[in-house]
């Protein structure tokens, strides 16, 4: 690790797991700066799903609440590789997400309710015996920002603004019923 913000942080057991004890943050808060080893990439493409991650580096600074919770505010920048859908080429998008995280101690963010259709409401992380896992909350961030669906910026589906009369013509020719039409007799 060649990091010396994080040299006094210890990994937890995710990709890009950084654990921080609630009372290891002074009151004027504490920054972290990190970027992702090529195993830690190898091992965030495969959690993602997508063909490649690259380049994913973090700064966040954490600062201490009231009531023994702790806010982390930052940015974490990368890209991932991924199949177009469309043309099925590879592409790659660039993600530089900005954030704030609540980190609160595990019975309350276990007691915080969001309603069901509240999509604006974000839910606490748990410090888990008084540690905040770092690296988890920004690598589900980064995870949140990668395309379900990637799309090239160019790539328009064949077939596309035709008329009604020629996707019927089109649907007609291809029927598997088609050929046996031909076969019936014309006095019937």
């Amino acid at each position: 690790m060649d990091n010396p913000d994080i040299q006094d942080i210890p990994f937890g057991e995710g990709e890009m797991s950084l654990l921080l004890l609630h009372d290891e943050v002074p009151p004027s808060g504490k920054t972290i700066s990190h970027k992702a080893d090529d195993a830690t990439l190898a091992a965030l493409a495969t959690r993602f799903s997508v063909e490649a991650v690259e380049g994913v580096s973090f700064d966040v600074l954490v600062t201490p609440l009231s009531a023994g919770c702790l806010q982390m505010t930052g940015q974490v920048s990368g890209r991932v590789q991924q199949i177009c859908g469309v043309t099925l080429a590879l592409m790659w998008t660039e993600i530089n997400e900005r954030f704030t995280v609540e980190f609160q101690p595990q019975e309350m963010a276990e007691a915080s309710e969001v309603p069901e259709d509240d999509f604006d409401t974000d839910v606490p992380e748990a410090l888990v015996g008084g540690q905040a896992d770092i690296g988890e909350a920004v690598t589900q961030i980064f995870a949140m920002e990668v395309p379900a669906y990637p799309r090239q910026a160019d790539a328009a589906f064949e077939g596309y603004g035709q008329s009604d009369e020629e996707i019927e013509a089109e649907n007609e020719a291809a029927s598997p019923f088609a050929a046996l039409a031909a076969l019936k007799p014309a006095d019937e």
